[in-house]
């Protein structure tokens, strides 16, 4: 009880979330897996309208075939270099980005969102209407995007690209951070994790028994075949990643 690092650590935090989401005037890009691990204290301690703002944001950079990006940042902050920007019609102040090598991008942001719901209540932001479609809908797309296109029919878990550092870079060169000739496709632990927790999060937004069903049935299934491809009974510990195209490594 004497040590009160605890304590002065919760200070700085919260003074921290007071000021924002940029990490400093150099630095004003809002990434949903950020947003997602310090919303909680957001919700405490910064203006709720612009945090609900922020977070329907995402939604105006969705791609037509469902996919969510990274992150946004305003033009005026757009400060590097990257060939494969977003643009959105509906967000013109606004440029989207993506590491393609992640598959945590529609993942973090559903579970933002619950954790948002949870902390406020706005139940409401499921309904908002984001270029003519719900929230709720376009979380419905964005899983879709990834039981199709980032999906393993053989393991019944999502792929991505091999990854080291940060989570979003390959070890091979090239791109680094973008799908490209040398990445090395794979099933890792993190992203299925992050499945798994996010179709709990859908099951609880949805408001029909069946929609309810659906989710838990899918829950069920991503969280059985990481049971028996992910984990490593002998060494009693989960395997980082199948690999699907070879090993980089």
């Amino acid at each position: 009880l004497a040590d009160q690092s605890m304590q002065e650590v919760d200070k700085m935090a919260r003074d921290l979330m007071k000021k924002g989401f940029y990490a400093g005037s150099g630095y004003q890009m809002v990434w949903a897996r950020d947003l997602n691990t310090f919303i909680e204290l957001s919700c405490e301690e910064y203006d709720l309208k612009i945090l609900r703002e922020n977070l329907l944001m995402f939604f105006h950079f969705q791609q037509e075939n469902g996919e969510l990006l990274d992150g946004y940042v305003p033009r005026e902050g757009f400060n590097w270099e990257d060939p494969n920007t977003y643009e959105s019609t509906t967000a013109p102040g606004h440029i989207g980005f993506k590491n393609t090598v992640e598959t945590d991008q529609e993942t973090s942001l559903i579970q933002a969102l619950a954790k948002y719901i949870s902390k406020t209540k706005d139940h409401s932001i499921l309904a908002e209407e984001v270029a003519g479609m719900s929230v709720y809908q376009r979380l419905e797309w964005a899983m879709e995007y990834l039981l199709t296109e980032r999906y393993s029919e053989k393991y019944g878990l999502i792929t991505g690209a091999t990854t080291f550092d940060w989570g979003d870079v390959q070890v091979e060169g090239g791109t680094v951070v973008d799908i490209d000739e040398l990445s090395h496709w794979s099933i890792d632990v993190y992203d299925n994790a992050m499945l798994a927790i996010a179709l709990k999060d859908m099951e609880s937004f949805a408001t029909d028994i069946n929609e309810k069903q659906r989710w838990e049935e899918l829950h069920s299934r991503i969280t059985s075949n990481i049971k028996k491809y992910l984990w490593d009974t002998e060494k009693n510990k989960f395997i980082p990643h199948i690999y699907l195209s070879g090993s980089p490594f």
